[in-house]
């Protein structure tokens, strides 16, 4: 969404400069349409008013803020030790969750669960957050099917809480911590010892891949369906042109996010630079 609402004014002014100067009228006109309605620049007529100091200070606006999003994500400390921080949190849940005691431990367990099933998807890319790997690198397989297993200890450690919860979440507890030492100090291809992983059956990468690029496409379908649905009824309930972009845009978020959950929706936007 960024990366549009900055391109889209200053592709529009180029094009409409230079449709200009070479007098390509339809062109010219299809280029002043966008880049009054994506731009949403005053009339260059009035006095004082700048179409090219309008997009430069909107890049910049957004530009910025964009750039400083992405140092955060791509290449800032919040990044790369994502996997050990959520194991923090784990920890203090699986604490709690021991203390907890009659109808409060269903409540406490469930909260570990759903922080390890967080976990699960920092693991899966832990090799690519905390760095050290090139995109081809051979050793990425390496820390792929490592990963895998990782996944499927803690699988192993989910299910033996409805059978022994106090003995697995120590064990749980335990893994977890060892799992985010290891992280922090970039061993991402030795989260767990061979020990720990005696027995475990892997989880499939394929059918991981294959559940999440459904989940993709799921909220893909859920953001285009709130646009269709928003875009003609914003009008009648007297929403402004200029704030209509915004609230397709907040539409769209929202659906996918009530689709699919933030994590993969951030994880998604992630992909794009700038977002």
């Amino acid at each position: 969404m960024v990366i549009v609402i900055i391109a889209v004014p200053f592709l529009a002014l180029v094009a409409w400069k230079f449709a200009h100067h070479y007098g390509f009228e339809s062109l010219e006109q299809a280029a002043a349409f966008l880049f009054d309605q994506w731009g949403k620049v005053p009339d260059s007529s009035a006095a004082g008013r700048d179409p090219v100091f309008a997009v430069v200070a909107n890049l910049a606006m957004l530009g910025i803020p964009a750039w400083v999003m992405w140092r955060t994500l791509r290449k800032g400390v919040l990044r790369k030790y994502w996997l050990t921080q959520r194991t923090c949190a784990a920890l203090v849940r699986c604490a709690q969750a021991k203390a907890a005691t009659g109808i409060d431990r269903p409540d406490r367990l469930r909260h570990v669960d759903s922080l390890c099933r967080a976990i699960e998807w920092s693991v899966w890319r832990s090799h690519i957050w905390r760095g050290g790997m090139t995109r081809r690198s051979p050793r990425r397989g390496a820390a792929r099917h490592h990963a895998s297993a990782v996944i499927g200890a803690l699988h192993r450690e989910l299910v033996r809480l409805d059978v022994e919860p106090d003995q697995s979440l120590d064990d749980l507890a335990k893994m977890l911590a060892t799992i985010g030492e290891q992280h922090a100090a970039g061993f991402v291809g030795a989260l767990l010892p061979a020990e720990a992983l005696e027995g475990v059956t892997p989880v499939s990468l394929r059918r991981h891949a294959l559940r999440e690029s459904f989940a993709i496409v799921r909220g893909v379908v859920a953001a285009l369906g709130s646009v269709l649905v928003l875009d003609p009824l914003l009008p009648v309930l007297g929403v402004r042109d200029d704030l209509t972009g915004w609230f397709l845009a907040g539409g769209a978020l929202a659906a996918a996010v009530t689709a699919v959950g933030w994590r993969r929706v951030r994880d998604f936007l992630g992909v794009f630079p700038g977002l």
